[in-house]
């Protein structure tokens, strides 16, 4: 059976699937744990080119 057409038989059973997986989208989006103030290393870059004689 195609699975497609048991989606169109049946959308009362479709709709409640998808507020299911809505609702448990949800609470797994609150449940997530969040600091308010990360550490996050910033990647950096130096560039140095040095001239003899010359000033910085």
């Amino acid at each position: 059976m195609n699975p497609s057409a048991l989606f169109i038989r049946r959308p009362v059973a479709t709709s409640l699937l998808a507020v299911a997986i809505f609702i448990s989208g949800m609470l797994a989006f609150f449940r997530l744990p969040v600091a308010p103030l990360p550490n996050i290393a910033y990647p950096v870059i130096v560039v140095q080119a040095n001239m003899a004689g010359a000033s910085p």
